[in-house]
């Protein structure tokens, strides 16, 4: 069983390691891992030191490659060796080799295979999780007191390992006695003893000290995720454990979870081997692990259904479930090859592995294509090549921050650059005014709220160039202007000096790197790193056309589309920049375009309004329609009647202008076109009615001269 657990190890490191990113992964927390192992530092909590101080071992040992990759290498390495001791662990636990099954099982889930694959600590986490199967599976109290060592280090990893301490207990119930039972509790907390490297780590001022752990509140903090969302998956929605009404939806998406990842055949194999598993040693320790990290977990989560972030949220958390679930599989495997010995049964597994591994092709696919995945490193590069030096990102985005932290870290690259992070924390506010003191006003803040506002107004005074990352993240009422991937705060709104001067500034970092656009199969947060890229291309078109450079405009347009072909807002604004120059039939194919990616009230407004200047009156009459059922802007409905004064229907014109004035007394257009209506009627006193209607509701000074105008020349004919 040596020569199987070495073999199989060796064959899925060998597949991770060649479909493994070849720098930073655009995933979740992989630049903070990254950052914190390659520097030594507190990552975020609860501080990782296990994985810390092992990363750290590792890329001093592996003498190739960025440090990114080769911790994407030790989770290669970790992943392999977790595939091969499950298949260990269900042998030893069966006495039969065909329990290796549980490796192909487990080597093919795709949440498996992608987090070995990347600078994360989960991969090292399921690795734990197999050791611990592995000394369960053994027999006597030495392997129990070896376990509750390992089960303390595994927790300086992370802490989701504890699902399997019940199973595990349970197991050694009759295999220790008190003494040694306070010998495993002592061999325990000496594992744990890892986490000490916090404090005695964060009094040393690293360059990378989330929490700084120095006191023993922070310390606790720390651990607890005090200052980081807490133990909520997302920080939106309840745990799903508060309400026994969400309990049937969570047990509905961990079935579906489980039974992708595992396959069907996979899964078959693991319900047999929840049965069989009362006949071995590891029928204690199984099913309440899998149990507690898998199915309980998902409810517990309460992340909703079809949502594309729902899977990237719960996917590094079935780690260590699918190892216990591999490991029931490879147990359903020996009662099949039982029933089927010899030949029969090893043929009747080949065919399960070929057919799990066909029905799960795409999946595998879109894995092995990680290895040309540079979205983290192009998003990074392009956005600190776009700022100025010194520049501040006021609160980034985890994507943002930590690919900027690793690249600072890693490769030297834009250490000027600062972002300012954890400032609505207390420790936060103390480790920027002892490093950054000039950024700060004299006097003390209290405040998060008070600290942001501060931030901001003393650093627009001193005239630091000071960004956001998304827009959306501007105070309220701030004047914001593209420059290349972020947004520049300002302090006054910009004149078109200063728009022409921030699109060269962005057409530099546009210019930066042949951008490697991520394949569509790429994975979320590839994908979220791309859409930034998009996103920007559309916003310093939009302010193109605000500094009166319509070609530059379109130029950008095409670009982001030609980044990110889903991107309805480029489509739709392209489109408007078509029509703007009298071209409705390219505006028309474009509002198509953005339509198809979402069925949108306003873009559809717009596609009427091109076959309106089309003057093809039944379909834009159709599309309006189709806008007001939808409950769309009111203009809709105003430009329906348009639609039936330009056909000669002038009482249906009428009927319509009167609806929208009705539901919209201050809606002025209805009463303008009312005038136009009256006036083609001859109907001069209404029509002068209708005139002075539309002067008092409309706030354009022009628009009054002009019905001034309209009203004498009413009363003159």
């Amino acid at each position: 069983m040596a020569l199987w657990f070495l073999l199989s190890a060796a064959a899925v490191a060998a597949l991770y390691v060649g479909s493994a990113y070849p720098g930073l992964a655009s995933y979740r927390d992989a630049g903070d891992l990254a950052a914190g192992a390659w520097t030594l530092g507190v990552a975020h909590p609860p501080g990782y030191p296990l994985y810390v101080l092992l990363g750290r071992a590792w890329t001093a040992l592996l003498p190739f490659g960025s440090a990114a990759f080769r911790l994407n290498v030790l989770s290669a390495v970790a992943a392999g060796l977790a595939a091969g001791l499950t298949g260990w662990a269900a042998a030893r636990a069966t006495r039969s080799a065909a329990a290796f099954w549980a490796v192909t099982a487990l080597a093919a889930a795709p949440a498996f295979w992608h987090l070995g694959t990347l600078s994360e600590m989960y991969a090292l986490n399921g690795l734990f999780g197999a050791a611990l199967l592995a000394l369960a599976a053994c027999e006597g109290p030495r392997p129990v007191l070896a376990g509750a060592l390992l089960m303390g280090l595994a927790c300086g990893n992370h802490q989701t390992v504890l699902a399997l301490a019940p199973g595990l207990a349970w197991a050694a119930s009759g295999r220790l006695t008190r003494r040694q039972w306070l010998w495993a509790a002592g061999l325990f907390l000496l594992g744990a003893a890892v986490f000490l490297y916090l404090p005695v780590r964060a009094a040393s001022q690293p360059w990378l000290d989330w929490g700084d752990p120095t006191t023993p509140a922070r310390l606790w903090r720390v651990l607890t995720r005090g200052d980081y969302g807490g133990v909520r998956l997302h920080p939106e929605r309840p745990m799903g454990l508060t309400s026994p009404a969400l309990w049937a939806s969570g047990a509905r998406l961990s079935a579906e979870v489980f039974w992708r990842e595992l396959g069907a055949a996979g899964a078959g194999l693991a319900l047999w081997g929840a049965w069989a598993a009362r006949k071995t040693s590891l029928r204690r320790v199984l099913l309440p692990g899998f149990l507690l990290g898998g199915p309980l977990f998902v409810v517990w989560a309460n992340l909703e259904p079809g949502r594309p972030e729902t899977m990237a949220i719960l996917e590094p958390h079935l780690v260590l479930p699918l190892v216990c679930a591999a490991a029931l599989s490879g147990l359903g495997a020996v009662e099949l090859a039982r029933r089927w010995p010899s030949r029969a049964g090893a043929a009747v597994l080949a065919a399960l592995a070929l057919a799990g591994l066909w029905q799960r092709r795409a999946d595998a696919a879109a894995l092995a294509g990680h290895r040309g995945d540079y979205a983290a490193w192009d998003y990074g590069t392009a956005l600190a090549a776009g700022l100025p030096k010194g520049a501040l990102i006021l609160d980034p985005d985890d994507p943002t921050a930590f690919t900027l932290s690793y690249l600072s870290a890693a490769h030297a690259r834009r250490a000027d650059v600062t972002p300012l992070l954890y400032f609505r924390t207390r420790w936060g506010y103390e480790l920027l005014r002892r490093r950054r003191p000039e950024l700060l006003p004299a006097r003390d803040i209290v405040s998060g709220r008070e600290l942001q506002d501060a931030l901001v107004s003393h650093n627009l005074a001193a005239g630091r160039p000071l960004y956001v990352d998304l827009p959306q993240k501007a105070p309220p009422g701030a004047p914001l202007l593209p420059e290349g991937l972020a947004y520049r705060l300002l302090a006054a709104p910009p004149d078109a000096a200063r728009r022409a001067a921030a699109l060269e500034r962005g057409s530099a970092a546009f210019r930066v790197l042949n951008v490697r656009r991520p394949r569509s199969d790429a994975g979320f947060f590839s994908l979220h790193a791309a859409a930034y890229w998009s996103s920007a291309l559309n916003n310093a078109a939009i302010e193109a056309e605000r500094a009166g450079r319509p070609a530059e405009a379109e130029r950008l347009y095409a670009r982001a589309l030609a980044f990110d072909p889903a991107l309805p807002q480029a489509w739709n604004n392209w489109a408007n920049a078509a029509l703007a120059r009298g071209d409705a039939a390219a505006a028309e194919g474009r509002y198509r375009a953005a339509l198809r990616e979402r069925d949108d009230p306003g873009v559809r407004y717009n596609l009427a309004r091109a076959y309106l200047t089309a003057n093809r009156l039944p379909e834009a009459e159709a599309e309006y329609r189709t806008v007001v059922a939808q409950g769309g802007p009111i203009e809709a409905a105003n430009d329906l009647g348009l639609v039936h004064l330009r056909a000669g229907r002038l009482d249906e014109a009428e009927r319509a202008f009167l609806e929208v004035a009705r539901s919209q007394p201050r809606f002025p257009l209805s009463y303008y076109n009312l005038g136009v209506l009256y006036e083609k009627q001859g109907k001069r006193a209404a029509a002068a009615e209708a005139v002075r209607a539309w002067a008092m509701t409309s706030g354009s000074p022009e628009d009054r001269r002009e019905a001034e105008a309209w009203s004498r020349r009413l009363q003159n004919r």
